[in-house]
């Protein structure tokens, strides 16, 4: 029974060393890509954001906070990056948990790609600047 208890203590100490949502809205986690196109990590912290996958190098900068939801049943982040490098293909990062520590982590190339996601003839495509890196992510729970 006691060893239930420190393991139960351990994974809720692990998540919570590994996300945080303060008091004021805060949210920090780093999170692992899966895949080929998805290797590699998402950092966020207190100020700034860095995403490094196969095909965009996302150094750290800072970003402005678009859109946020963090209710019961979801955890969503909508991330605008001030100061991206020439290597960085992304200008909005999204963030969404999946389930467990699964995480939906979506780049963007530009604020009108991801005010127009949804629209069928935006998401489907074949012009460079609409295209969208959409990656599975490991993160915390």
């Amino acid at each position: 029974m006691c060893s239930v208890k420190i393991s139960a203590m351990c994974i809720i100490l692990y998540s919570i060393s590994n996300i945080a949502i303060g008091a004021e809205g805060g949210f920090k986690g780093d999170f692992e890509g899966t895949g080929r196109a998805c290797s590699g990590a998402l950092y966020v912290r207190a100020n700034t954001i860095e995403w490094n996958s196969t095909y965009s190098v996302c150094k750290s900068t800072r970003y402005e906070i678009l859109e946020k939801n963090f209710s019961d049943d979801q955890r969503r982040i909508v991330f605008h990056l001030k100061n991206r490098g020439r290597q960085c293909r992304f200008k909005i990062v999204e963030v969404e948990h999946a389930s467990g520590h699964n995480w939906n982590v979506s780049g963007y190339q530009s604020l009108e790609g991801f005010q127009k996601r949804d629209l069928p003839d935006w998401n489907s495509s074949p012009l460079p600047e609409r295209q969208v890196l959409s990656c599975l992510m490991v993160g915390p729970d």
